[in-house]
């Protein structure tokens, strides 16, 4: 048994490859903690979002802080308020940020080990 500190933990900028618009990143578990599961909190800026990715495995959102959305590549749309959980299947194409004029907070817990990188566009 061990506990996390989040208060020990950094805010980082989150990577602007991945992200479009400013956002940060806590990691409180990674690829070094000898977990499966990683665990990232996550402070999206107005407007902020990430690019579109897909994982291999499950990926699940704890609203933490404002509204957040959530849109798949199918065009499905999830409002992510404090306090909800969103569920995103392993190899469902995905994007999340803040919703439309706010920012947002989320924490992402990801199941499986790689996220793969996709396109910035929105599909609109």
């Amino acid at each position: 048994m061990r506990r996390i500190d989040s208060g020990a933990v950094p805010h980082n900028p989150a990577d602007a490859n991945n992200f479009v618009l400013p956002a940060t990143m806590q990691r409180l578990l990674g690829p070094d903690d000898g977990q499966d599961v990683r665990l990232y909190r996550v402070s999206f800026d107005e407007g902020a979002r990430t690019n579109w990715h897909v994982h291999d495995d499950a990926q699940l959102l704890f609203g933490l802080a404002g509204t957040c959305v959530v849109v798949d590549r199918a065009g499905t749309e999830l409002v992510l308020a404090e306090g909800d959980v969103v569920v995103i299947e392993a190899g469902n194409e995905h994007w999340h940020g803040a919703a439309p004029g706010t920012a947002g907070a989320h924490l992402a817990i990801n199941l499986g080990a790689n996220t793969t990188w996709l396109d910035s566009s929105a599909g609109e």
